[in-house]
């Protein structure tokens, strides 16, 4: 028992491990290049990206964004969340250094009705189906709740004394001295 017990203490340590690089790792990485995580609540680029969609998108000028991007755009109604399509039609935009472009969601019949005046997007560089869905779980109160439930478990369970027969022999052997 004791065996399992400690084999799955290691297998623990190195998933925690494991996860905590790929924060820090995202951390670094968003604070070098400003990428942002999107996440696709709707099945506008579906088969591409479905709904539940995780994908990282990276700041480029509007004079890099090229027909078949995939971008995320601010809208110009306040308030509104930004939209993430692809870009079907590019012109010059009215203003120095800005673009005009159309966008189409893979899924959607015909393009968006507004074109977007941008100077910079966010283009898609990366996605993977299912592990939005997987984040958003874990944002919620829900879980929130189990993380922390889990990280105090974990926490405990790592400084727990052992039993005195589960200690090593000079372990013991100190105890009794005092």
């Amino acid at each position: 028992m004791r065996r399992i017990s400690r084999a799955l203490g290691r297998v623990a340590a190195v998933l925690l491990s494991a996860a905590a690089l790929v924060v820090v790792g995202w951390i670094a990485y968003s604070a070098i290049t400003g990428a942002t995580l999107v996440i696709f609540r709707t099945g506008s680029m579906s088969p591409t990206m479905p709904q539940g969609a995780l994908a990282i998108a990276e700041p480029i000028s509007a004079s890099d964004i090229v027909v078949g991007d995939v971008v995320t755009v601010d809208r110009s109604d306040e308030g509104r969340q930004p939209i993430t399509h692809r870009v079907i039609e590019i012109r010059e935009g009215s203003v120095p250094g800005s673009a005009e472009i159309r966008m189409q969601g893979d899924a959607n019949p015909a393009p968006d009705q507004e074109a977007y005046v941008v100077t910079d997007v966010m283009r898609v560089t990366w996605s993977m189906p299912g592990l939005g869905t997987v984040l958003m779980v874990l944002q919620s109160p829900l879980g929130m709740t189990a993380l922390t439930l889990l990280a105090g478990t974990l926490t405990v369970w790592a400084f727990w004394p052992a039993p005195a027969a589960a200690r090593p022999s000079n372990e013991v052997a100190r105890d009794d001295a005092r």
